[in-house]
């Protein structure tokens, strides 16, 4: 049994190979003119093998054809177009990444969305402009269009004192808070990632004004925006919000708290929950599965530096600060889906942008 198991194993890859030269040349598979369930499988495994591998041409040969063939399983031509938009991104080509995310969106429903903790920042954009070419609109799509929606701004560092060294934390507390908001019961908040592009895309510049906040919500669609700011001085820490009804920039509540800089989660849970509470007056929803922030301030500073450098593109540095918000807490989780996230732009040298 141990012998079969194993001949299959040195087969599979060489099977895959050799039922993609005949996908390629649009021979016939076992009498028909479309993949098996099981042929189309192989070919998709083998091909995401290589592309954890960094073969990114290889898994581009194999991934295309299971992408354009219409008779191919849905779930595994899907998964193609997922990984061919992983593929060209990584190999700086996002025009073509952009044609097999368009692709991709047109299998809906349900709902296909990417999780930007687990993706390049180029891939997500990519992925938004897919988004907006189909609706021609900058709106968030909507799972249940019921949910109340939110977006949270960057905070402002309004300290005086050692303002350079937590000028990172702007956007280190936006961060936890959508963390902390997002997936309860009633609330969508908007992803940062989503945010930093349209505020890019609308030639934003004061991303702290309420005038910012609230046309970048009316492009999104949301009900409520969220922007604030923090003072740090003499170990104390305050924290302030303004939540803002989008459709009449009606101030809907102002709130802060005060605390030690060390206590930073625990000031944003609260403010997370003043927040919910205002939307809905409802209280908040037990939290899903372990959290993925951290309770270290030396991590969520390593963490928000990393953010900055993402979003200027400098994903050398920004890997490595996210590493070393890992060395000072190792269960750090979003350090490690950021980190993770941006291995396959490392491959290439920092001289090929983006």
């Amino acid at each position: 049994m141990r012998n079969k198991k194993s001949k299959q194993q040195t087969l599979r890859p060489a099977l895959a190979a050799i039922l993609t030269g005949i996908l390629l040349l649009g021979v016939a598979v076992t009498g028909t003119d479309a993949l098996t369930t099981f042929e189309s499988e192989d070919i998709l495994n083998d091909a995401i093998e290589n592309y954890n591998s960094a073969n990114y041409d290889k898994a581009i040969e194999m991934l295309r054809p299971l992408a354009d063939d219409e008779t191919v399983n849905l779930e595994h031509r899907k998964d193609a177009l997922r990984y061919l938009g992983r593929c060209y991104v990584a190999t700086r080509n996002n025009q073509k990444a952009k044609a097999a995310l368009e692709k991709l969106i047109v299998l809906e429903p349900p709902l296909i969305e990417f999780d930007p903790d687990r993706e390049s920042p180029p891939l997500m954009r990519v992925y938004y402009q897919a988004r907006k070419k189909k609706s021609n609109s900058y709106e968030l799509e909507r799972k249940d269009p019921g949910i109340k929606t939110m977006a949270i701004m960057d905070f402002r560092n309004s300290s005086i004192t050692e303002k350079e060294k937590y000028d990172p934390m702007e956007k280190g507390f936006s961060d936890i808070l959508i963390s902390r908001l997002n997936g309860q019961t009633d609330l969508k908040v908007v992803e940062r990632e989503r945010l930093q592009w349209i505020l890019q895309e609308l030639e934003i510049q004061n991303k702290y004004s309420m005038e910012g906040a609230v046309r970048a919500g009316k492009q999104l669609g949301v009900h409520v925006v969220v922007f604030g700011s923090y003072i740090i001085v003499d170990n104390s820490i305050w924290l302030s919000a303004r939540l803002v009804k989008v459709e009449s920039s009606e101030i809907l509540f102002t709130t802060d708290v005060k605390g030690k800089p060390d206590d930073f989660f625990e000031l944003t849970e609260k403010l997370g929950q003043k927040i919910r509470k205002a939307v809905d007056g409802g209280k908040l929803s037990e939290a899903s599965g372990p959290s993925k922030t951290t309770n270290s301030l030396e991590a969520i500073l390593s963490y928000s530096e990393g953010l900055e450098l993402l979003e200027r593109g400098e994903y050398a540095d920004a890997h490595q600060k996210f590493n070393e918000a890992l060395e000072h807490d190792p269960t750090y989780e979003k350090a490690k889906l950021k980190s993770d996230s941006i291995k396959d732009l490392l491959v290439y040298s920092d001289s090929e942008t983006y």
